[in-house]
Order: structure tokens, then C-alpha cells, then sequence
């Protein structure tokens, strides 16, 4: 599962242009096509607010900003190369001292959906507003050490520290708005936004709001995107679609049958056994393409009042990791859709091996390792649960490795691990209408609790409820796709930093340690040409996961892509993989402008 951003390429240089789609799709028509319907998540209840920056509107939640307000360069989370980075409201920038400054050159000739100019001091009114608020710095702008400045239409950002590895967060996932707005914004950070003024393709049209269907026309004003060449972007600068749609769906299950129907388009979640019951339906039109994009992790809550005492033994959360059967996981929980992570440093492999330490080079199991005899008889050369906790000071369970073992429910201390009087009992909490982590977190329990752990699942509801007791810290454990990005430090940033548990973006664990931090900024001041430093910083922070497990890696998320070429074709996919495939943020504008009405 991937309903969240899905990070992208970082780059240090001024990026030249390269083509992006493929040429034997048929041209564009000369009017607009038919509605696109899509949805990237399912349960999501809707409200009539589209604040980009604030995680529980239905912007954020329904990963749909960039359809109206758009990022400086549209990254291709799947490709690290200069190809797969596109400048979009930004033409260029420059690093400058040591990396502790970069300029910024906005586009010019590009209108607001009000008709309005977009000029450079709007970029820098919303990065003003980000350093002056940083509760809306969802995507983790690093913290700027002076106000931005504008020189003509190119903008300065001033760091205190160098950020070659910031590009995705301030490039590419930072959405432009008015100056007005960014100004109101920095008062009221969460303010509901019901009439959203962006550059983007669409817009939200009158009346194109309700609580279970949301409609985007066409913005007359749309300077027309950037995909270097690609037609349809240079077709009179106008999306194809004459309408995006997003109605609400429930689940997962929901979704299928709307995709089976006809009725949706574009899907970007976990379709139950979906070559039977979309793909296969109709070949020439169905499609799926699930990219590996993020590493998927099991969150612990580490601090706050509702932190199990018991987790905050970093044994305790290794032995957890040795005792989850991710075999299962990736065949039940995920259909096969996904693959079991093999590294406990947290890399999305196989896409960022060249950094992958050989001491954790497939130094997880597939399925569960509680003992040694276990551990002989799977032939596993790694650590057990038992040698985790024992090594710890912890008590095996009654009858432990023999007939007479039963599990773990938490109401008999001795059938559990136990140090004293304490056990390991806590909740996993994921919504059930995100079917396939709530398989997962039930079959974790069901695994933890056979191997003497009090491990039970809390039902999340539906996204809005969960992401917010998220964000708050009310949650023990909870099932995570990660933030992606073809290197390694989008992911660790969300994991580790402070900074983006305080934009409510990630950390939810609540981690504070300097050991990290200090790794983290190492990083950002890290020139990606020096290969042999930046090797070692990432294995650095590789080793930190690996050894703290603050969050526990499980399966490498697909970026969740299911769709129909019966209106629209130039779909990424396997043969042409030009972005990141989900209708997710930041993609969704390229991707959009980059479709063509298919051929009767």
C-alpha cells in the first residue's frame, strides 16, 4: 500500500531536458475527452477542504494538491537519473556555498486559476510561510536561516546547513500558493481552504464539491506543463480530461468492483486478486502495474502517554521484527502484489542496493525465527527471538518450544515473555477499510501472540481518525507505508527527524536522538559526487535503524497503479515507466498532461 506520498530523486546539478512518453500513442484529439475518474485511497471521508498543507484535509488526505497547486520540478520517484527530473513552476537552480544557499528560477508566463500572475515573490511567500510556520512544513523543508529573497524571477533559499539531499522536499513536493494565502496560512495553519487558487491543470469548479463526489474541470488559464516534448503537453497547453473525478469508495473491495464495472478509471490501492477480477476481464484495456516504491514498516510509539513500556526496549522491537512471518504478509496480506523486505536497515531494495551494507544484506527472515532449533532447521544464520530477549534479561514463556506452549493473550503472565511482572502486550492500529494492512496486522498478532507476545489489533476506522491519532501520538503500533524516494534519505528523514514528526508528516514514533540527527545532517551536507562519503553516511543510518529498530521494516510497498486504457492511453508503465504510476502527489499533474483520448 502506498496512499502517501511516494518520495523521489534528489539531484545536485541544474537538470537539461529529456523525453518523457512514448511516441506510438495516437495524438491528441482536438477537443477535451471524457471524464477520468480515479482515487488513490479508500475510506477517506471527505470535507470541503483543500489546504495543501494540512495532513487531515481532503487534499492531503486523497493525495490530490497537485492537481491544482503544483511543485517547482515533478521527480520521478523511479528513476535517479537527470531524465527523471522535470523542471515544472521552476526553470532551473543553483546551489551555491557549499550548499548552504540555492537559487531558485520561477517560470515566468504562468497564471493562477483566478487569472492571477504567479511571480517569485509567491514562491517566496510560501517558503516564507514555511519557516515562519512549521506546521506547514508537511514535506520537510529543512529550516531555513533567513527569509527567502527575490532578485528579479529567481528566488533565494538560505539554509544553515547544506541540502543537496533536500531537492524532493523542497522542489519537488513543496505546492506553490498565492502570497495572500501564504500570509493567511502562517496565522492559521489548518484553515479550510473551499475554493483552491493553484497553477495546476484543474480546478475545483462550482459545485464541485460534495461528500461523496469531487469534480475538477479544465483551468483556463493553464500554462500548459512541462514534459519536454511529449505532446500532449505542448497540445495548446490543455489537459486532455474534460473532467477528473474522485468519488468516495469505502474499501478496497469497493474499488474492484468499480474497476470491474467500468466506473473508475484509475486506482491506486490494493485491488483483492485483481489480474481476476480486472485484469483479466479485459487485456487490451485493463492494466496493473505495482512499481517497488517505499519500504513498509511496523511503527512503534516510543515516547508520550500512550508508549508501551515494554517497546521501549530496542531487544524487544528486534525480537518483535525476527518473530513476523513477512512471507505471509507479502502472499496473504498483500496477494503477492508486494515483496518481503530482506534488510533491516530500512533500503528499498532492490532499487537502492549500491548503498546496502553485506552485514545487512538479507538479514531478515521470510518467516518467523523464534529459537535456535528453529533457526537450524530453516537453516537461518541470524538472530532468533529467543536469543533477542533472553540476551535482554526477559523470561521465556511457560512450555516454551514444547507441546505444552500456548499463546500469549495477557491474561497469564507465565505464557508470556515477561521480565518481572512486565509482558510485551500492545495493539496494532490500521484501519479496516485499508483491507490488506489490516490482513497484515492481523496476522502479525496472530504470529506475535504464538511466539508469547499480547499482540491484538485496534481498528483506525477510516483514514482521517487514524492519521490524526497518528500525528497526536495516541497509537501504539501501527502498520506504515514509507515515504519512498529513489534515495534513501527521504525515508529516513520521515522515520527520524524530529522535524517532520512536529509537521505531522512522519515520526510518529517520537524519536529525539541525536545519534541520528546528527547522521541525518551529515546527509544534507553530503555532495551526492563524493560516492564514497555518502556511502558510508547511509550505511551509518542503515546500522542506527538496524540496531534501534524504531520502526521495524516489513514488506517494499508497490506504489499501487491499476488502470483502464479504454478513454485515455499513454499510462507509465512496465515499457515506459516516465513517473511514478499511482494517482498520487506530485505525479498527478505530469501524468494528466501526459495521457491522450484513446482511439475508438
Amino acid at each position: 500500500m502506498n496512499r502517501k506520498i511516494s518520495g523521489a530523486a534528489a539531484v545536485a546539478a541544474l537538470l537539461g531536458l529529456a523525453a518523457c512518453g512514448s511516441s506510438s500513442t495516437p495524438a491528441p484529439g482536438s477537443a477535451a475527452g471524457k471524464p477520468l475518474v480515479e482515487e488513490a485511497t479508500t475510506g477517506s471521508t471527505f470535507s470541503n477542504d483543500f489546504n495543501p498543507f494540512d495532513s487531515n484535509s481532503t487534499a492531503r488526505a486523497m493525495n490530490l494538491a497537485s492537481i491544482v497547486y503544483e511543485p517547482l520540478y515533478e521527480l520521478n520517484a523511479l528513476d535517479p537519473t537527470t531524465s527523471g527530473s522535470h523542471p515544472w513552476l521552476a526553470t532551473g537552480y543553483t546551489f551555491s556555498n557549499g550548499g548552504d544557499s540555492l537559487a531558485i528560477a520561477v517560470r515566468q508566463n504562468v497564471k493562477f486559476n483566478d487569472g492571477t500572475s504567479l511571480s517569485a515573490k509567491d514562491v517566496a511567500a510560501t517558503f516564507k510561510a514555511i519557516k515562519d510556520q512549521p506546521k506547514l512544513d508537511w514535506s520537510g523543508v529543512p529550516v531555513q536561516s533567513a527569509d527567502p529573497s527575490v532578485s528579479g524571477n529567481t528566488v533565494t533559499l538560505t539554509f544553515g546547513s547544506p541540502q543537496y539531499t533536500n531537492l524532493w522536499s523542497i522542489l519537488g513536493t513543496t505546492w506553490i500558493v498565492q502570497a495572500s494565502v501564504a500570509r493567511q496560512l502562517t496565522s492559521n495553519p489548518t484553515m479550510a481552504i473551499t475554493n483552491p487558487v493553484g497553477t495546476g491543470p484543474f480546478m475545483l469548479g462550482a459545485g464541485g464539491y460534495t461528500s461523496q463526489l469531487i469534480t475538477f474541470t479544465p483551468n483556463p488559464h493553464y500554462w500548459g506543463g512541462n514534459c519536454n516534448g511529449h505532446v500532449p503537453c505542448t497540445a495548446n497547453g490543455k489537459p486532455p480530461e474534460s473532467k477528473v473525478e474522485i468519488p468516495y469508495i469505502a474499501d478496497n473491495n469497493t474499488a474492484a468492483q468499480q474497476l470491474a464495472s467500468g466506473n473508475l478509471d484509475w486506482a491506486g490501492n490494493d485491488i483483492p486478486n485483481v489480474y481476476q477480477t480486472f485484469v483479466n476481464l479485459n487485456p487490451l484495456t485493463n492494466h496493473a502495474w505495482f512499481a517497488s516504491g517505499n519500504t513498509v514498516t511496523l511503527w512503534f510509539n516510543l515516547t508520550g502517554p500512550h508508549a508501551v513500556s515494554a517497546l521501549k526496549d530496542p531487544a524487544v522491537r528486534r525480537a518483535i521484527s525476527l518473530g513476523i512471518d513477512r512471507q505471509a504478509l507479502a502472499q496473504l496480506g498483500e496477494s503477492g502484489y508486494e515483496y518481503p523486505a530482506t534488510s533491516s536497515g530500512g533500503l528499498i531494495l532492490p532499487n537502492q542496493k549500491v548503498y546496502l551494507s553485506s552485514t545487512l544484506t538479507n538479514d531478515l527472515p521470510a518467516t518467523p525465527e523464534t529459537s535456535a532449533k528453529r533457526a537450524s532447521n530453516d537453516k537461518w544464520q541470524g538472530d532468533t527471538v529467543e536469543k533477542e530477549l533472553t540476551g535482554a534479561g526477559w523470561t521465556p514463556p511457560a512450555g516454551w518450544g514444547t507441546s505444552a506452549e500456548v499463546p500469549c493473550d495477557g491474561s497469564v503472565v507465565a505464557n508470556c515473555w515477561h521480565k518481572g511482572s512486565q509482558i510485551i502486550q500492545f495493539a496494532i492500529y490500521d484501519p479496516q477499510p485499508f483491507s490488506d494492512y489490516w490482513e497484515d496486522a492481523t496476522l502479525i498478532s496472530q504470529e506475535l501472540q504464538s511466539e508469547g507476545m499480547a499482540v491484538t489489533t485496534s481498528d483506525g476506522k477510516d483514514y482521517n481518525t487514524w492519521n490524526g491519532n497518528l500525528v497526536s501520538g495516541n497509537f501504539q503500533a501501527a502498520i506504515h507505508w514509507g515515504a519512498g524516494g529513489n534515495i534513501p534519505y527521504v525515508q529516513y528523514y520521515n522515520w527520524l527527524d524530529p522535524a517532520s514528526q512536529q509537521a505531522g508528516s512522519g515520526n510518529f514514533g517520537g524519536i529525539n536522538d541525536s545519534t541520528a540527527t546528527q547522521l541525518l545532517h551529515q546527509y544534507e551536507a553530503t555532495d551526492p559526487s563524493n560516492t564514497t562519503q555518502l556511502t558510508q553516511v547511509v550505511q551509518g543510518l542503515e546500522n542506527y535503524v538496524s540496531t534501534n529498530a524504531p520502526v521495524v521494516p516489513l514488506l517494499y510497498g508497490a506504489d499501487w497503479n491499476v488502470f483502464s486504457s479504454a478513454k485515455y492511453v499513454g499510462w507509465p508503465d512496465q515499457s515506459n515507466p516516465y513517473m511514478n504510476p499511482s494517482p498520487n502527489d506530485p505525479e498527478m499533474p505530469y501524468i494528466l498532461m501526459s495521457l491522450r483520448p484513446a482511439t475508438s
